[in-house]
């Protein structure tokens, strides 16, 4: 491997560690969720449908983003692969309250308000 191909192989590689440090925390929230549906309905299932597509959506834009950088990827897969990352630039490199995080938070705080009288009874 060129040294082109060496960068682009470690930077891969760190987000596969991440992703796969997310999804093994997926599993175990995947089957409380089934146990929060048998005990107060599909509410909490439903809030939790944002956050997952989120998810989607940050997965997409790495792939997309590792395509572009990949230097086995042809030239037009490269150019359409940037149009993409250019459009969903704030999925991945969000500053401050971009659209992306604010859904995200969003997200985040309805479940928080769903789950706290919950949790406090």
């Amino acid at each position: 491997m060129d040294r082109w191909q060496i960068g682009f192989y470690g930077t891969a590689k760190a987000y596969q560690a991440r992703w796969e440090k997310a999804q093994s925390e997926r599993t175990p929230l995947c089957a409380d969720l089934v146990e929060s549906e048998v005990l107060w309905g599909a509410n909490l299932k439903r809030l939790f449908e944002k956050i997952f597509e989120l998810e989607r959506k940050l997965f997409a834009s790495i792939s997309v983003y590792l395509d572009f950088i990949d230097p086995d990827t042809d030239e037009r897969a490269r150019v359409a692969a940037n149009k993409i990352r250019l459009k969903n630039r704030d999925v991945m490199y969000a500053g401050g309250k971009d659209k992306y995080r604010r859904e995200f938070e969003q997200a985040v705080e309805d479940i928080e308000k769903y789950l706290k009288p919950k949790l406090i009874q």
